[in-house]
């Protein structure tokens, strides 16, 4: 090797070696200065790591509460709902059928069931049961979770109006009109069944009618009895005769003077025999029958009417101490009371009528 070339390389060595001693300086420079002392070197141990897993302790489970003597309701054997106890579920499903046995406005209750298979078990104990009040509460919001059918009665009240009979009667005056009937129209009562399920309808009955109240017509008669001269007094057999009494019996109700007739006095019908007595003379009866009036009746005073039957009614007017009273039944003769006093104190009279089939006739045609 020459000489230059070991040169070379002393050069190189040395400049490496300062470069170094540069380095060490500059670090020790950067050091916070160290405690003067003597300095104790200790064996470096390696650290030694588990790397075998670690089980984890897991956290504790809180204990699940638990319900006893719930029960479960099953409608068509599907669960709907849980409740405390099966006294508490028979008491919700009784409340629940009470208040769904109503009918709509305008219709009759007549029935209400449950229209499914409705069997309570043993609840889950862990599963929280229904109060009874918000039970109740889901079955009214969902009605078709339990149905309910409800059988009600629909009706409607009809009235027709009467029909108008009109006759002509002779022993009425003409113009003269009077109603022996007064009528009424018929009454019908239409009605059906409707069912409904869950408050919605689904079946009804064919509509039925019946009659309530059979029509009864209104009778009006029409008088055609006239006379030329009406300003005297009537004959005693003045006016028409009615139909035949049969078999009845009539005699005077009371022993008398005849004053009038029945027929037209001084211008006005009079519609009976008039006869005057004194007063507290008695009155019978003017034949068997039965007492269908007996009170105060206007210018007629206390009236007793007797129906005889077949039409024949006797009226007895102006009367004092009856002794008959309403439905009894009197035979020929029997006291039916005394003519009452005249207005005046003088001789008082009393008013007798014979009405046939509502009309007044000509009590003298009758009596034997």
């Amino acid at each position: 090797m020459d000489k230059k070339q070991l040169n070379r390389i002393f050069f190189i060595t040395a400049a490496a070696v300062l470069a170094l001693l540069g380095v060490v300086g500059a670090l020790r420079a950067a050091q916070p200065e160290a405690e003067t002392g003597p300095v104790l070197l200790e064996e470096a141990q390696a650290e030694l790591i588990n790397m075998e897993p670690v089980e984890t302790t897991p956290a504790p489970t809180l204990q699940p509460i638990s319900y006893k003597g719930t029960v479960t309701l099953l409608v068509d054997r599907e669960p709907v709902m849980t409740l405390s106890s099966e006294l508490a579920a028979k008491q919700m499903l009784w409340e629940y059928l009470s208040g769904s046995a109503v009918a709509p406005e305008g219709e009759r209750f007549l029935s209400a069931r449950f229209d499914c298979e409705l069997i309570l078990t043993q609840g889950d104990p862990y599963e929280k049961p229904l109060e009874a009040g918000d039970a109740l509460g889901v079955l009214e919001q969902n009605p078709s979770l339990v149905p309910v059918l409800v059988n009600t009665l629909r009706t409607q009240v009809s009235e027709a109006s009467p029909t108008e009979t009109e006759s002509k009667e002779s022993a009425l005056p003409k113009g003269t009109r009077i109603i022996t009937q007064l009528g009424a129209g018929a009454i019908s009562e239409t009605s059906e069944q409707l069912v409904y399920r869950a408050g919605e309808l689904i079946e009804s009955t064919a509509p039925v009618t019946i009659t309530l109240r059979e029509e009864r017509a209104t009778i009006l008669r029409t008088g055609t009895y006239t006379k030329a001269d009406t300003s005297g007094t009537p004959d005693r057999l003045e006016g028409p005769e009615g139909k035949s009494k049969g078999d009845l019996k009539l005699g005077y109700p009371m022993r008398g003077q005849v004053t009038h007739y029945f027929g037209y006095v001084e211008g006005k019908m009079n519609y009976g025999l008039d006869i005057m007595n004194m007063p507290g003379t008695k009155i019978v009866a003017p034949g068997e029958g039965i007492v269908v009036y007996c009170g105060e009746r206007g210018a007629y005073g206390f009236v007793v009417d007797i129906d005889h039957g077949n039409g024949f009614v006797s009226r007895l007017t102006h009367l004092n101490d009856v002794q008959v009273e309403m439905n009894q039944r009197v035979f020929l003769g029997d006291t039916i009371g005394t003519l009452a006093e005249d207005e005046d104190g003088d001789k008082a009279t009393f008013h007798y009528e014979l009405i046939i089939d509502g009309i007044p006739y000509n009590p003298l045609y009758y009596i034997d």
